[in-house]
Order: C-alpha cells, then structure tokens, then sequence
C-alpha cells in the first residue's frame, strides 16, 4: 500500500512538473520571440507604475535620427504625443511595428526639456544572442533536470535515495523555471496567475532541503540517518516548511529567509558529501561522489553566491550594461548545467571517470580562457584608451588590427598553458603519455607480435602501478578468442559482450559495468574476469572489426585508477589497435608466402605427375591442354601405355578446387595406375577407385571420372564413364557419338558396380574429352559456353592437327568468356586413329607448359 501511495504521489508530482515548466517555458520563448522579432528604439528604460514617466537606463546611439541625444538617467516624458507609461509605450512599440519608423520624443535632462527623433530598428545582434543563448541554457537545466528526475523514478521506483534525487530534481526544475527571468513579461504572449507562480516558489523552497537528505542517503545510506529517520526528516524539512509559509504572506521579494535556509543546508549536504567521499572504500563510489562532487558542487557554489549577490548587489547589478549581465547570467547556466549531467552518471553508476576526465578539461579551459579574455580585454582597453589618446590617434584601426593579432597569438598560448599545467600537476602521466608514445612509433616496424604484447605489457604495468595486463586477442581465422593467442577465453564473436566491445573506442572499468547492467555477461564469464582482478578493459577495434581487448588488472598498490589515466588509455586504445592490425596483416603475410611456397612446391610436384610429354603410341595421334584456376587442381588426365601396344587415356574433375581436390587427384592418379599395372579391366578398375573414394573423403567430395582403353592396332576401344561429360567420338564423316556408359561418380555410393563400353574404330575416328570448365564457361551474360558449340568446332576443324584444335578451341572459348582466366579448371584430352604408316610420319606434341591461371 506504501509502495502504490508512493508510486501515486510521484506520478502526480511528475505531470505536475512537466506541464507546468513546459507551459512556463513556452511563455518564455514567446517572450523571447516577440523580443528578437520586434522593432523597437533599443536604448533601454526603467519603467514605474506610480509616475507617467521612464528613466532611461543605456542610451544607444543608433536610435537617435539626429542630436540632441539624452544621457543615462535622463526622463523620458512622452513618445508621440502620449505620456512615457509602459502600457502607452508597448502600445507603439510591438512585433508589427515596422524597421525605420519615425518617432518624436520628449526627454528632460537636468530639468530642461528636449524633443528629438528616434527611428526604429530590429535588435542588436550581440543582444538577441545573449537573449536566445541565455533561453535555450534555461530550457536545458530545466529539462534536463526533469529528465534525470524522470529517469531515476523509472529506473528504480522504491529506492528512497533515487525518490529522493527525483524530487530533488523536480524542485530544482521548477526553482530554475520561475527564477532569473530572461525578459521583461510584457513581451509574454500570455500570463500565469499569481497564486499559481507563489505556489511554486514554495515548492522550490524545498531543493535544498532535498539536496540535505540526498547526501544522507548517497552513495550509500547513513547508519546514523536509519535510526532517527523521523528526528532527521523533521529537522530537514520542518524549519522550511515554517519559513516557506511565512514567506506566502509577506511580498515575494523578501526571499532573505529562505536564502540563509538554502545556503545552510546545501552547505551542510556538501560537507555531508565531501565526508562520504573521504570515508567510503568502494571505488565506484567513490567515483560516484567524487563525480557529484565536480559536477554539481561549482554548479550549486555559483548559483548560491549569485543568489546572495542578487540579494545585496541587486542596484549595482543592474546599473551594467544589458549584454554584459546576461553574459553574466549564462557564464552562471553554463555551471549548473553540470547538475544534471553529473547527477544523472553517478546514478547509473556507468562512464563515471570518463564524464569527471571531461569536467575536469573543461574547467580548466574555461578557467584559462577567462583568464586570457581578462589579459586580452585589459590589453585592447590600454592601447585603446590611454596609448593611442594620449598621442593624439582616435582612430579604432589600429585597436582593431591588435585585436587580430592577439587572437592569433592566443589561440596557441592557451593550449600551450593548458599542457604546462597538466605537466605540473600530473607529471607521472606525462612522463607514461611520452613513454607509450615513443614505444607505440617504435612498434610500427615491429614483426614480432608475441614481443610486441610482452614489452606493452610491461610498460603499462609499470606505468599504471597494474598487477597484470591480458590481452585476449581474436585468432585469425578461429571463431574464439585467446589470451596471448594460446589460452582460451570464453569469448566468442556471438557473444552480447562482444558485439557491445565492436561499438566501442573507449576503456571500460569492470566494476561499472557489472553495477550498471548496461553490458550482461555469462556467469563464465564473470568468473574469468573476477579470478583476474580486472579493473579496465580496452577495446581494440580498427575499421575493420574488433580486434579484442585488454584487460587490465587492479593496481598493485591499491588506489584506483584516475580519470588523466583512462583519457590516456583511451587514447592509446586507436594506436594499439593500429599496431596490433599491422602484426596480424605481416603475420598473414608471413603465413602466405609460406602458403605460396607449398603451394608453388606442390605444383611443381603436380605438373610432374602429368605426363610431360605425350608417349609415342603407334596407330595413335594425342595431344593434351589444361589449365588451372588456382595454383593447383582439381583437373586430371593421364596417358598408359601398356605392354601390349594398348594405352589407357583417362580425365577427372574433382568436386571443389585447390589443394585438397589435387591431393584426392594425386591418389586417383596412383590408384588407377596401380589397377592397371595389376592387369584389372576398367570396370573393376573404377569400382576398386570407387571404394577408395568413398572410404577416405568426406560426404561433400566426389570426383567425375572417364577412362578408356583403346588398342590402336585392332581399331577396338572400351570405356568406362564415372559421371564425368560425355566425350565426343567424331567419325571420319562427321559423325558423332556420345560416349555415356559407366555408372555413378566416384566417392557417392560404396561398391558401386561399372559398366563397360565398346566401340569399334576407323582410321580418322578421333575422340575428345573434356572438363566441365570448358563447356560451363559462361560470358558476360551469365550463358554457357556448351557442349553443342564444342561440338560444332570439333566436327568442323576434324582435319586440323590435335594440338591445332585443342588451342582453336581454348581461342574460342577465352573470347566467349572474355579473358583466359577461369573460374574453373579448364582440361582437353584428345585422340585420333591412325594408320600405322601416317603415324610415324606425326611428330609428338607435347602437353602445354602454360603457367596456371590464378584468379
């Protein structure tokens, strides 16, 4: 019941405050927009509801169509006929009111009147900048506020500590809204009742009540807080109570009260908070309060000195120049826009040093920018008005020319100051910055990746005080991830973690992380980074993917690591990466030469295995082509003679291409040789193959296979077909024939059996085999280059010696597929029966030497 009523109230709380500051807000934007869009006379005035007249409070120049001009503190009596009340004024002047119309006024200076005209113009620049500057800083610390508010409600609902920033928030949204308004409210499209602002104020009292109790409970609750919760929320909450009702019936400029209140106690919360960080021995929260610190301690410092500044100074404040108080007023938003930024990290307990690492960069570069804007203020206001009036040159020329010449000059000095004051106060961090750098420069020559992660190992181990540092790298080629490239880690490309590590370039401490919840891991995995002590791990990632990540470990004398250190791993993060990319692409390459090595070893001992030159068979003509895609094969073909005057022709292809189809082809090669010499028929000899196909690949690899036996002096030729494309018998006459008889390819089906063919041979009977690389080359069209058009060739050049042929068909079909490069083994094995007599008169054609193709 609790928990809903709370819930309930939260609810109501948070529709309360977003409308109401959204409304609020929106009134200021109109305000602002009917300002910047108006023309108007922009010497500004001091109206008074009790008199008929303003005084004016600056006096622009351009205003004025000619002299005589009023001075500061002057009277304004009447404009175009109708006396100086701010009702008649704003009644002439307005967002329709156009550019360079004309206007009379009467002014009174020391008690004598003047009439003069003005002409009206759109708003300076320098003025609706600091206008829209000064609007668009208000609406982020408003909303930002509400948002981390909204968020912590959502995120955890019953957490006290989060209820509290959530209310903390919310007040603070609305004390921003209704205090430090940008414009004078006429310029408002509409009004808010009055009771309906007073009620709000009140509420707004509570921020710094809610700011003591926060500090009680953050980062961890109080022991003390717990026993006495009811005594400590009554002395909190009680006295602002009392003086916030008092202040309801008192005029709401009387704020006096309720500023001592407020000081009290954001001083006591940050007393409270600068306690909890000296006391706690947790790390991260250490971060967390040392964050809060940075982030919303100058914030909250700030707006309470100009909350009493305003209280005391308030006459003296006004008497400066419009710019230059809201210049002043955005200097103050730009701070607490630090609030809800450092609240909203320290909450979610996630990239905590990395938002302290920024805060504290940009302190120190807003510090040393004020203070050379000061330097180059002082400098321009000397020259300008005391060296150039003093000898009698009023011209701004040479002010000007100053001006860009100590700009120029400035712009290099306040980086230079920047990294002087890092030297002086983090000079371990320099010193380890400009060690990493030189070894990281040194590293990129490296070729050893095993010393290069040994030596940065060691320097980031000394330079950070860490126990150890992994690094657990992805293993070409493997889908795992190993520390040192030998012991496994349980990482894996898939993982949640990983994927998370690919989109980022910056470290992530271990114990934010795991807090956070913003990256999950497997209990494994916990577990490794645990028995490690991690502390940080770097992502190392290249445009090319993630190359892994190292993990460092806790340091050795127990501090933590600073916010200077992780920007350095951050960037020395990209570099590593770079370096460690390098290694792996010259480790490769190493790899590939080797590889090509074996490679060019492996074709050698290939092309040796063909026959090298065609054997002289009497009553025969042959002649042979191949050509691989790659540096080895897949193709086969083989030339037996046997004892009898018989020889045996044979040609293969193996399913795939590369190594592993040439070292299956290879042992084809020798299984059919050692059939043969054995005396088997091709029937038993294919069937022998078969088995040893099938016992001895995988289920994936299969070979097409022909061979065929031709005994050139009784003109008889048997063969055998293992699925392989039929080859062609072309008679004499033109004929053709398809030889298909056999059975299934080699390696699909065990103790397949084969069936043999028989033909009977005439003089000029010629037979052409082939690999499906040449009938399956397709053009640019995706069409094949097919067996008909094979055909087609053989059948009209029958007459052309075979080595002629052989090549007319190679021409034909690179110019079809348009290059000699194929994607496939491309293999030609001929035959043509002759007499005896022609035959002796043929010279021998050897096989081609070509170099393989290699795509």
């Amino acid at each position: 019941m609790k928990k809903k009523l709370s819930t309930a109230l939260m609810i109501i709380a948070t529709v309360f405050v977003v409308g109401f500051c959204s409304v609020y807000m929106t009134r200021e934007f109109t305000k602002a927009e009917n300002f910047s869009g108006m023309s108007d006379m922009w010497s500004l005035f001091v109206f008074n509801d009790t008199t008929e007249h303003a005084l004016f409070h600056e006096v622009n120049p351009d205003d004025f169509v000619a002299a005589p001009y009023p001075v500061r503190g002057d009277s304004l009596l009447s404009v175009n006929g109708l006396t100086a009340s701010q009702k008649n004024y704003f009644s002439l002047f307005g967002t329709d009111t156009p550019r360079g119309e004309e206007f009379e006024i009467v002014f009174s200076h020391e008690g004598s009147l003047f009439t003069t005209t003005i002409a009206t113009h759109t708003i300076p620049a320098a003025l609706k900048i600091q206008v829209w500057v000064m609007i668009i800083l208000r609406t982020l610390i408003v909303f930002g506020l509400i948002v981390v508010g909204l968020w912590g409600f959502i995120r955890q609902p019953f957490s006290t500590a989060v209820l509290t920033l959530s209310l903390f928030c919310f007040t603070m949204a609305l004390q921003f809204t209704v205090t430090i308004s940008s414009i004078s409210d006429v310029y408002a499209d509409f009004h808010l009742p009055m009771p309906f602002i007073i009620v709000v104020y009140i509420l707004s009292a509570f921020t710094a009540a809610l700011w003591l109790k926060l500090q009680l409970l953050f980062p961890a609750r109080n022991s003390v807080y717990d026993k006495h919760k009811v005594l400590y929320n009554l002395l909190i909450f009680l006295p602002v109570v009392i003086i916030a009702s008092l202040t309801f019936f008192k005029p709401v400029e009387n704020f006096l009260p309720i500023n001592i209140l407020s000081t009290l106690m954001l001083v006591l919360g940050y007393i409270l908070l600068v306690r909890n960080y000296r006391r706690t021995s947790v790390f991260l929260e250490k971060r967390q309060t040392r964050l809060v610190l940075l982030g919303s301690g100058p914030g909250l410092l700030i707006y309470v000195l100009f909350a009493w500044f305003m209280q005391f100074f308030n006459e003296s404040f006004s008497d400066l120049p419009v710019v230059s108080r809201m210049l002043v007023v955005n200097i103050v938003f730009l701070m607490i826009l630090t609030i809800p930024v450092s609240l909203g990290y320290a909450f979610s307990k996630y990239r905590l040093l990395q938002v302290e690492g920024r805060l504290r960069r940009g302190t120190r570069f807003l510090a040393v920018n004020i203070l050379l804007l000061a330097v180059f203020a002082g400098t321009l206001w000397a020259v300008g008005e005391l060296v150039l009036e003093n000898i009698g040159i009023y011209s701004r020329t040479p002010v000007l020319v100053l001006g860009v010449v100590l700009a120029f000059f400035f712009m290099g000095l306040q980086r230079q100051i920047r990294h002087k004051i890092e030297e002086y106060f983090y000079p371990e961090r320099t010193k380890l910055r400009m060690l990493m750098k030189d070894f990281l420069a040194s590293s990129l020559v490296r070729t050893e990746g095993g010393k290069f992660w040994e030596e940065l190992e060691k320097k980031l181990s000394d330079g950070l005080s860490a126990e150890k540092i992994y690094p657990v790298l992805r293993v070409s080629g493997k889908e795992f991830f190993a520390v040192d490239l030998c012991e496994p880690a349980p990482f894996s490309p898939g993982d949640e973690f990983v994927r998370r590590l690919e989109s980022k370039d910056n470290p992530l401490l271990f114990d934010e992380m795991i807090a956070s919840g913003k990256i999950s891991l497997s209990q494994e995995q916990k577990d490794w980074f645990v028995e490690r002590k991690s502390a940080i791990l770097l992502p190392l990632v290249t445009t090319s993917g993630l190359l892994g990540f190292l993990v460092i470990s806790c340091k050795t004398n127990g501090e933590d690591f600073t916010s200077e250190e992780l920007d350095l791993l951050q960037n020395l993060s990209a570099q590593t990466a770079l370096v460690a990319e390098n290694l792996e692409l010259l480790g490769e390459k190493l790899e590939m030469k080797k590889l090509e090595e074996q490679l060019r070893v492996a074709r050698n001992i290939q092309q040796g295995l063909l026959p090298g030159e065609i054997p002289d068979v009497p009553g025969l003509e042959i002649s042979a082509l191949i050509r691989f895609c790659l540096d080895v094969a897949g193709d086969y073909y083989d030339i037996i003679p046997l004892e009898d005057g018989r020889v045996v022709l044979s040609i293969g292809d193996v399913s795939g291409k590369g190594v592993g189809a040439a070292l299956l082809m290879a042992n084809l090669q020798a299984s059919l040789r050692t059939a043969q010499a054995m005396g088997a028929s091709l029937s038993e000899s294919a069937a022998r193959i078969n088995n040893l196909v099938y016992e001895n690949t995988p289920s994936d690899m299969f070979i097409t296979f022909f061979m065929i036996c031709i005994d050139p002096v009784n003109k008889r030729l048997r063969y055998v077909n293992a699925g392989h494309n039929p080859p062609l018998l072309i008679g004499n006459d033109g004929r053709r024939k398809m030889l298909t008889r056999g059975g299934l390819l080699f390696g699909v089906v065990e103790d397949t059996a084969y069936e043999e063919g028989e033909v009977t041979l005439r003089d000029g009977d010629m037979i052409l085999m082939y690999t499906d690389g040449v009938s399956e080359a397709m053009n640019s069209n995706d069409e094949e280059f097919g067996e008909k058009q094979i055909a087609h060739i053989v059948i009209r050049n029958r007459e052309l010696p075979l080595d002629e042929l052989l090549a007319l068909i190679e021409k034909k079909v690179s110019i079809f597929h348009g290059s000699s490069s194929y994607a496939d083994d491309f293999t030609l094995l001929a035959a043509r029966s002759v007499s005896v007599l022609s035959r002796s008169s043929l010279t021998r054609t050897a096989v081609s030497t070509r170099h393989p193709q290699v795509r």
